[in-house]
């Protein structure tokens, strides 16, 4: 049987927007909650970078937002989350549900891959799957051999090739300190962050012709999927190239994280892709 472990978190006004959990703040509190499992059941965050050489980048993340919930409706969140490898060590994988006590909580799916550290203090890394010394710590039903797959780029194509265009627009951005974690490379959930800017631009700009695009701004996200394949670093400059589509009575909004002048010759270094539900009739 798999471990799990469950805490709770008080619920202040910065994890909310006026319609439920804010997409970045879970993210936040999962990566720590996937910390927080790997200390209590496996190895700490710390001891794998500095005891074992080993670092974890995320590759890929899907959120699915539960039960609609504001600051007023809770004191407190409950956290619950669980942990796994795949691949053959390759991977690992993390579930975490947060939400209230009662009702379907918001979930998030992380899958991330074990990099083999440098020895130059850069915390520099190539791909290489968890050595036995870490391994060994794992039950065996938290380990599967099959590798995680990522559905973003099934759905990116399914989108672009069936679903309404409707806006497009190019953000910019700079990788400051504050958005990066110890490497001085971004931390992954400012991929969320950016594409929250990018889809409230093309809403700001477009709004007034295209009333659809309000219902992003007016009814929670339904679901999130984020595939990563090249960081930002420190004063990196880069854009988010945001696409929103009309997807089965809603809207998705398909943002490609690229080079700062790149018109997409190259692959993104991210994509995330954001789906929100039509308006319920009235």
């Amino acid at each position: 049987m798999r471990r799990w472990y469950s805490y709770r978190v008080p619920a202040d006004t910065s994890l909310f927007t006026p319609l439920h959990l804010q997409p970045a703040a879970v993210c936040r509190l999962a990566f720590g909650a996937a910390a927080e499992w790997l200390r209590r059941h496996a190895v700490s965050h710390r001891a794998l970078v500095a005891e074992h050489r080993t670092g974890l980048v995320l590759w890929a993340v899907q959120l699915l937002t539960g039960d609609p919930i504001t600051f007023f409706d809770a004191d407190q969140l409950d956290v619950e989350v669980t942990g796994r490898v795949r691949g053959g060590g390759s991977q690992f994988e993390c579930e975490v549900a947060i939400g209230p006590a009662t009702g379907e909580r918001t979930r998030l799916h992380a899958c991330l891959v074990p990099l083999r550290l440098e020895d130059d203090g850069a915390l520099l890394g190539t791909p290489a799957a968890l050595g036995p010394a870490v391994m060994d710590r794992f039950l065996a039903d938290e380990v599967d051999q099959r590798p995680h797959r990522s559905p973003v780029p099934r759905l990116r194509a399914e989108i672009t090739a069936r679903a309404r265009p409707l806006a497009r627009a190019r953000t910019p951005f700079v990788v400051h300190r504050h958005q990066c974690e110890i490497a001085d490379q971004w931390f992954w959930a400012e991929a969320v962050a950016l594409g929250e800017r990018g889809r409230e631009e093309l809403v700001i700009a477009g709004a007034d012709g295209l009333p659809l695009l309000r219902q992003a701004m007016r009814v929670p996200l339904q679901r999130l999927d984020i595939l990563f394949q090249r960081p930002y670093f420190l004063f990196d400059e880069g854009t988010v190239a945001s696409t929103a589509y009309e997807w089965y009575g809603g809207l998705a909004f398909v943002h490609e994280f690229l080079d700062a002048g790149d018109e997409g010759a190259r692959r993104p270094r991210a994509v995330a892709i954001e789906q929100f539900p039509g308006e319920s009739p009235s």
